[in-house]
């Protein structure tokens, strides 16, 4: 798994003039997925507002295991045809209009990278925080070339 990010100015400027039109198309491209995504968290926040008070958990493979269920959850409601509205005493405090993509929610201090994230998960030992910045990057590319030929 990748998660896709955009590039940065530095890497924008280091590239020729027609590649730099490329990354910036890119970027404006990765940039409304991102909009979609965090528009699909909203709403499953509205339908689960218990995640936005959900505590760190100790044990990652739980927090994973509980998120994958919510989400099947949530699909099932909308494979359903379920709305937020028709549930008694259902109050719309907010479900995305809040949620302004920051992460001020989100306590990343502590977080040491990979090895964090090994915690109660078998990560194959070539997966360090280098080979996986690295593989990203290679996959940003493969996905650019990919959209935006030269």
């Amino acid at each position: 798994p990748y998660v896709l990010c955009p590039f940065t100015e530095p890497e924008v400027i280091a590239q020729p003039p027609i590649e730099r039109q490329h990354c910036h198309k890119f970027n404006k491209q990765l940039s409304s997925q991102r909009i979609t995504v965090e528009h699909a968290i909203g709403l499953w926040k509205g339908h689960f507002p218990s995640l936005k008070d959900m505590p760190p958990e100790q044990d990652i493979c739980d927090t994973y295991h509980v998120v994958e269920v919510l989400v099947a959850l949530h699909n099932l409601c909308i494979d359903l045809g379920d709305h937020l509205q028709c549930i008694p005493f259902f109050e719309n405090h907010s479900t995305y209009e809040d949620d302004n993509g920051d992460l001020d929610d989100v306590d990343v201090n502590g977080y040491r990278g990979a090895e964090d994230a090994a915690i109660g998960v078998e990560l194959p030992a070539w997966e360090t925080d280098k080979w996986l910045r690295e593989a990203g990057q290679w996959q940003q590319n493969v996905i650019l070339d990919e959209l935006f030929p030269v």
